[in-house]
């Protein structure tokens, strides 16, 4: 089964996806990241069925059976994490100041890869450790 790498991003007052293909013109919106991860599906579901019709050629990765693999940006991460999570709780666990992660979340600033890596990283260890009391 292919792959189709999705990424999704916060963009003001919604989440946007995209294929991370540039060459699969294909984009949606959702206030939930629930919701945008089920607009996207349908939205290349209906691109490929529209591509079907007008004989275009199917991107490689849109060939038969496919399944969605989302990535999100570090600006979609702080927007649905701060709905769990301070930002106050991350600064601390990351070593980021919470001004810091104010700049990346609002897109003032965008991240370095390895900038990128301590906040999902921060993320998953403040996750970890609540599931030990469930």
């Amino acid at each position: 089964m292919n792959k189709v790498r999705i990424i999704i991003d916060w963009v003001p007052n919604n989440y946007g996806a995209a294929p991370a293909n540039e060459d699969i013109a294909c984009v949606s919106t959702g206030s939930t990241l629930e919701e945008i991860k089920k607009n996207i599906v349908e939205a290349l579901q209906f691109h490929v069925e529209g591509m079907l019709e007008d004989g275009d050629p199917i991107p490689e990765e849109l060939q038969g059976e496919w399944e969605p693999e989302f990535v999100l940006t570090t600006r979609a991460q702080l927007k649905y994490s701060g709905n769990y999570i301070s930002r106050k709780a991350l600064a601390r666990e990351t070593g980021i100041a919470e001004a810091q992660l104010s700049h990346y979340a609002n897109g003032q600033r965008h991240p370095r890869p390895a900038m990128q890596q301590r906040i999902t990283a921060g993320i998953r260890s403040i996750c970890q450790r609540l599931s030990v009391i469930l």
